[in-house]
């Protein structure tokens, strides 16, 4: 077997190769015999061009991203809250004493749900682009409802008169509650300084 010249090959992207002593096209390796490095080829860096850079969110977006950050918020809140009101059941053994920890329990269980309304609320009036109070108070009611979705489907006992009663005062606080948020975090965006 004959040992031949070496055939070099193409670079991706360099087009046809011409024989020796013709120029080389962008990004190939420096012809036999030349000592000069090849021009560095460089990749496209993408970066944000500030505000045209894309469409920005809908608002009805942020009403999902709002209900989602009351759940992030409120289940932690509720769990701590149940955790020391159990321990307060198991306390005492008074049953006089059950039903003031029972509204205790209902208190600080709406006091939880009002907290991350508010965050879920703030969330939404500072970052929310388009949106604004009124998809803050949105999320809050959908959050509300699908709260009172959740423990209807578990059959706590209680007429119709007080589930839709029970459903009334959830989309109340929600709502307020993530409204006021809301209002807060329009405020916080007024007085940021602009992104540059």
């Amino acid at each position: 077997m004959v040992d031949g010249p070496k055939r070099r090959l193409p670079v991706v992207g360099s087009g046809p190769t011409a024989g020796p002593g013709a120029p080389s096209a962008p990004g190939a390796g420096p012809p036999r015999g030349a000592t000069g490095s090849p021009e560095k080829r460089r990749l496209p860096v993408l970066q944000g061009g500030g505000d045209d850079d894309g469409e920005e969110r809908p608002p009805w977006h942020w009403i999902a991203l709002g209900t989602v950050a009351i759940f992030i918020v409120w289940l932690p809140l509720a769990g701590l809250a149940n955790t020391l009101l159990r321990r307060m059941i198991e306390r005492t053994g008074d049953a006089a004493a059950e039903g003031s920890v029972r509204l205790a329990m209902v208190g600080l269980n709406a006091i939880a749900f009002a907290l991350a309304g508010l965050a879920g609320g703030y969330l939404v009036g500072r970052f929310g682009g388009r949106a604004g109070r009124r998809e803050a108070a949105a999320s809050g009611a959908v959050v509300a409802a699908l709260a009172w979705t959740l423990a209807l489907a578990e059959g706590a006992p209680a007429g119709a008169l007080g589930w839709a009663l029970l459903l009334v005062v959830m989309v109340a606080i929600g709502a307020a509650a993530s409204y006021a948020g809301g209002r807060v975090g329009l405020r916080a965006r007024a007085g940021a300084p602009p992104s540059s």
